[in-house]
């Protein structure tokens, strides 16, 4: 078995994707037919797939270890180009959207796909890239804050994960302990995580309207791939749990 360490991390070249994508996606204009049209889904999303494997090494890694400068210079590198990289991918979403051979693609590779091509393409613009940079960056922020917490409980240091096991413990005090341990980290927080929520608030509001919808409520179903339910099921199931 395969081991995380083991897993080798390349920072992706963002200037030969861009170079490999758009000659990928000239190219799928041109196709003759779906068969050369499919072969080229498959190469882009090799693409795609790579990338987001090296950015979800670097988070883990980060994640793991916040304080590591090269680690965190990494996941900078990823706030900053992912929405970069996520333009290539609504290129790649509007050729297929609109391609020739849409029905010979759909029966290869099933009506869903287009489903969720579809959501993709509402939930993006290249418009609000570097609000998509800035939110990143705030998520990273945040990461990093909470795994900043040095907590001494029972004789050790303890970060946040550590106190999980001791907020299920049988023993009421343990529980009730670890959790006044957590929260008064929180506490003393306070305004920084304020701060952080109440910035990505207004973010996400303002690229809800820059995207045309009236708040981000209905962006965030879209960016959660909700293609079978809405915020309006969502309210009618909660309205039928309330009934007697």
């Amino acid at each position: 078995m395969t081991k995380f360490n083991d897993y080798q991390y390349v920072r992706p070249d963002m200037a030969a994707i861009r170079t490999e994508m758009l000659d990928l996606l000239q190219r799928f204009d041109n196709a003759d037919n779906a068969d050369q049209q499919s072969d080229i889904v498959h190469q882009i999303n090799t693409i795609r797939s790579s990338f987001s494997s090296m950015q979800n090494i670097a988070y883990i890694r980060y994640s793991i270890d916040t304080t590591n400068a090269e680690y965190s210079a990494e996941q900078d590198f990823f706030d900053q180009n992912m929405p970069i990289f996520g333009e290539y991918g609504d290129m790649f979403y509007r050729a297929l959207a609109k391609s020739k051979f849409r029905p010979e693609l759909e029966a290869k590779w099933g009506k869903q796909f287009f489903n969720l091509i579809e959501v993709a393409l509402k939930s993006f613009s290249p418009a609000i890239i570097e609000d998509l940079q800035r939110e990143n960056a705030l998520s990273s922020e945040y990461t990093k804050l909470m795994a900043s917490a040095k907590i001494m409980f029972e004789g050790k240091e303890r970060n946040l994960s550590d106190l999980t096991p001791f907020e299920q413990s049988p023993d009421r005090d343990i529980r009730r302990r670890a959790s006044e341990a957590k929260w008064g980290f929180i506490a003393e927080h306070t305004a920084e995580i304020d701060r952080i929520y109440d910035e990505l608030v207004q973010l996400r509001h303002k690229m809800a309207l820059a995207l045309g919808f009236k708040n981000f409520v209905e962006l965030g179903y879209l960016r959660m791939a909700r293609t079978d339910y809405n915020a309006e099921m969502v309210a009618g199931y909660r309205q039928q749990v309330l009934k007697p």
